[in-house]
């Protein structure tokens, strides 16, 4: 098939377009202007270039530095994991923040993460989670 070159200039033109696009979401993440949605079950996470909030089906936690994976999409980063329960919260036994490492791999639109606790040396169930899709949770309530 040959191409005419108003059809190199619009495919020119879309390549282009397509590039700036992702450039400008690569700036707003750096910026800590976006968050990046990761999702799965049992977890959501928005991702910055600051860090990370997460929701879990009982829990939250958050990354408290920048995710940065190496050349084999591999990362580990600070951050808190807060255990939650059902029903009400006394106030003389608050929820506490645990100190946590999450640890996992980015492959194209696809993340594992796993969250060690610290103080207990004991890591908790590993997740899967997609880029741009929000998690499956099932709160405790």
């Amino acid at each position: 098939m040959k191409l005419n070159p108003s059809m190199l200039f619009l495919s020119g033109v879309i390549l282009g377009l397509f590039m700036l696009s992702a450039d400008a979401h690569s700036r707003q993440l750096e910026a800590g202007n976006s968050a990046e949605l990761w999702g799965g079950r049992g977890v959501t996470m928005r991702m910055t270039a600051r860090g990370a909030t997460l929701e879990f089906d009982c829990a939250h936690g958050s990354i408290t530095e920048p995710i940065k994976p190496d050349a084999k999409g591999e990362f580990r980063a600070s951050g808190t994991y807060t255990a939650e329960s059902g029903g009400p919260v006394l106030q003389a036994n608050p929820p506490r923040d645990l100190p946590a490492t999450y640890r996992g791999a980015i492959s194209g639109d696809t993340m594992r993460l796993e969250i060690k606790l610290s103080a207990k040396d004991e890591t908790l169930t590993s997740f899967t989670l997609e880029r741009g899709k929000a998690g499956r949770l099932v709160k405790c309530r």
